[in-house]
């Protein structure tokens, strides 16, 4: 397999994911993520990317700024839960990058710990009721919530956002 398409089959579904996130509609995400890699195919930019995770979370994130400017240009109204991303254009980690991000890199986690995690830390449940949920010893809920922060510490060390790994 050539080098652009496994960074396409590792990248293209956790990056629709993160910019579902941001936009909230899975379409556009879609196209938005699409989009992306076609003009990095174009350009030929992503295989001089040091970082092509990093590069590519930035990319997307900016290009769903680009959308929400043109829809805002456009004076189509935009739910007030989004963030204002469209105000923010600078390299640090903001509040309302953290849940994206969250996502992002929960889908990088084994099935069931990223079920585990995110029911911890999106949904708020205790590990007694994610046991009950799932079905599984509260021992099975503490042990998966342990692999599941050091891979996220893992993941976001490597990434360089030591700001985030305050949350885990």
């Amino acid at each position: 397999m050539k080098p652009f398409e496994q960074i396409f089959q590792q990248f293209y579904s956790p990056l629709c994911n993160y910019a579902t996130k941001i936009i909230r509609d899975d379409i556009i995400s879609e196209d938005i993520v699409q989009q992306l890699f076609i003009q990095l195919w174009e350009n030929g930019k992503l295989m001089d990317a040091n970082n092509t995770e990093r590069y590519l979370l930035r990319a997307t994130k900016f290009k769903c700024i680009d959308y929400l400017r043109s829809i805002k240009n456009k004076n189509i109204s935009l739910p007030e839960e989004l963030p204002d991303l469209i105000q923010t254009e600078n390299s640090e980690l903001l509040e309302e990058d953290i849940e994206p991000l969250l996502h992002y890199y929960a889908s990088k986690l084994p099935p069931k710990t990223r079920e585990v995690f995110l029911l911890s830390r999106k949904s708020g449940l205790t590990y007694k009721q994610i046991a009950e949920e799932m079905d599984i010893s509260i021992k099975t809920v503490e042990n998966q919530m342990g692999r599941a922060l050091r891979k996220m510490r893992e993941l976001l060390k490597e990434q360089e956002y030591l700001a985030f790994l305050i949350f885990f």
